[in-house]
């Protein structure tokens, strides 16, 4: 018996760790994950006296504890616009935030004169009982983003956070919000993760979001709930806007974002939010597709971008396709040995399907012993110009023989290529360069496929598989990955340079690649000292190539890297390895790929 309660108390302490850091949601995935077949073990029946719900009640008495020791305690203003709405549904909303364990809020509910002759009586009697709760009855025939905006104006707090009609807060959702801003004091805009409920209450599907990608929002509005906002921002952009009534959450949040980069995510689900019945006056597809462009045009004309926002194949998806500024030249860089037949086909497919022409190549030959190899590149050397062949004589080192081209190398920009990679469509090296020239972005990473079609690459995640590897390897190419990851331009940790741009002053500001990287890992490393040096990393899926993953020297360096090359990452980069890559959700799995549509409750 003894044992029996050694263990539960082990468990339970495990158990209330998990809750106090994490929330019960990701109490009950860790336990489902691990315990007894996803089966979550209910500590009363083995004579312990702990249930998960007394769990979760411990953990938010703790939290209300903490919440007193703050030293910053702002107040922070729930708006909840409401129509059409009954008291059942609109009580459960309300009732989320009465439980709110950080208790400086306020809660302003704005409804419509049908909203006030259906449940007019019983919202006066929730002011009554608290008077945190403020409401208001607008006349006329008001829309959303009026409702909004009177909400707005009511609120007396420092922060505003969005509540949308019979959603739910997390009881702990305003003390992490508060526990964030006294870490981070000048934090505008904070943004959760949330999980989707069908009518039933039945988690469907969960949306664990990455910290800030400003290239991934121009993709796809993937901030929504719960979303939190300095309210001296809101009212300098005067708030929601009418013409974008049916984006609303979007425009406001991209012009937010021109005003401020102080975004800030906690990787914690805090919202949930409820399925609804679609019905007649819902609007169609085509007009919420119409009024997205509009918001992102808007914000493309306020930043001075020049560009178009084009559809993709996917629902609600948007490419902002940057014009080319100038005509800069690029320096591709082929590393090579032997195997003659990829080195032809990589520079084939270049010729053939390269529509951007300023361009040069400098094919580095390895140590190449074979005559055909040679044959060729004395024939790359008759063609003035456009190619240049430099002879690496030293055994392979995957840094060193990149930074020894890059001296010979005169292009405003260097493209590092595999020369088993293969251009699949035309296109692909403007693609790249549109994100190469902006002033904030460093490296450049493409959409590799293999042979058969499937993703070798969309991007590096750093602790995937303990170290760093690509994400989405062997998935489909037309999936769209984890909340659309595969198709959208966002923003990463890391890109290979199996097919990397860069421009020359940010190679050189790092001092290009680090050479005691023999084999592997030196490319991610490369992006992560051009990641602390303030620059955005980008994955664009609109660089399409085609790569036989290394097939000239056999088994991928980064797959089965060398031992001091592991050794030498793993401790360089230990802390974004233990804390989580920024860009990649820590409720997301490192040691398996995510899976398309994954739900992850």
């Amino acid at each position: 018996m003894k044992k029996e309660y050694l263990l539960l108390r082990e468990l339970a302490s495990k158990a209330y760790r998990i809750l106090k850091n994490d929330g019960i949601g990701r109490l009950l995935t860790v336990s489902r994950n691990y315990l007894f077949g996803q089966k979550i073990i209910d500590a009363s029946a083995a004579g312990f006296g702990l249930s998960p719900d007394d769990l979760e009640k411990l953990r938010l008495e703790k939290l209300r504890e903490e919440c007193h020791a703050f030293q910053y305690r702002p107040k922070i203003s729930i708006v909840l616009p409401v129509r059409n709405i009954d008291a059942s549904q609109l009580g459960s909303s309300i009732d989320s935030v009465l439980a709110q364990v950080y208790d400086n809020w306020e809660l302003c509910i704005v409804g419509d004169r049908a909203t006030e002759s259906a449940i007019g009586e019983w919202l006066d009697r929730c002011h009554q009982k608290d008077e945190r709760i403020a409401v208001q009855f607008l006349g006329g025939c008001p829309g959303v983003s009026d409702l909004s905006n009177a909400a707005i104006a009511l609120a007396t707090g420092e922060f505003i956070g969005f509540l949308h009609s019979s959603d739910e807060l997390e009881a702990s959702a305003l003390y992490e919000v508060a526990r964030l801003l006294n870490k981070n004091r000048g934090a505008d805009f904070i943004y959760s993760d949330e999980i989707l409920l069908d009518q039933s209450g039945v988690p469907v599907d969960t949306y664990y979001r990455p910290d800030f990608s400003p290239d991934y929002l121009l993709s796809h509005c993937y901030i929504a709930n719960f979303s939190v906002i300095r309210t001296s921002l809101i009212h300098q952009i005067g708030g929601f806007r009418s013409e974008f009534t049916l984006v609303r959450d979007y425009d406001l949040f991209l012009r937010i974002v021109s005003k401020t980069k102080r975004v800030f995510h906690i990787p914690k689900v805090l919202y949930l939010s409820k399925r609804r019945d679609r019905d007649t006056g819902e609007a169609p597809p085509s007009s919420v597709m119409e009024s997205s462009r509009n918001a992102i045009r808007d914000f493309l004309s306020r930043e001075g971008i020049g560009g178009e926002v084009c559809d993709t194949e996917h629902l609600h998806f948007f490419r902002v396709k940057r014009k080319i500024i100038g005509n800069p030249k690029i320096t591709i860089i082929i590393p090579t040995k032997d195997r003659v037949d990829l080195l032809k086909r990589c520079i084939n497919s270049i010729e053939e399907k390269t529509m951007y022409r300023n361009y040069d190549i400098i094919v580095v030959d390895n140590l190449s012993r074979e005559a055909d190899t040679f044959e060729y590149l004395d024939d790359l050397k008759t063609r003035r110009g456009i190619y240049r062949v430099l002879a690496f004589k030293e055994d392979f080192n995957f840094s060193r023989i990149n930074n020894y081209a890059v001296h010979y190398a005169s292009g405003e920009h260097l493209l590092f290529l595999n020369n088993d990679v293969e251009v699949i469509a035309p296109g692909w090296l403007e693609a790249m360069l549109e994100h190469s020239q902006r002033e904030d972005v460093g490296c450049v990473g493409a959409k590799l496929l293999y042979p058969d079609g499937r993703i070798q690459h969309a991007g590096v995640v750093i602790g995937l598989y303990g170290g760093a590897d690509h994400i989405y390897k062997w998935h489909e190419s037309q999936g769209l990955g984890y909340m659309g990851h595969t198709v959208s331009i966002r923003n990463c940790s890391a890109v290979t340079a199996a097919c990397m741009m860069v421009k020359r002053n940010v190679f050189d500001q790092v001092a290009g690649f680090d050479e005691r990287y023999r084999v592997g890992f030196g490319d991610t490393d490369f992006c992560l000292r051009v990641q602390e040096k303030g620059y955005l990393n980008v994955y664009t899926p609109y660089a399409e190539l085609f790569h036989h993953e290394s097939a000239s020297r056999g088994q991928s360096p980064q797959s089965d890297p060398h031992l001091e090359d592991t050794r030498r990452f793993m401790n360089r980069w230990q802390k974004i390895i233990q804390e989580g890559d920024p860009f990649y959700n820590p409720n997301l799995p490192l040691h398996s790929q995510p899976v398309q549509g994954q739900r992850v409750f």
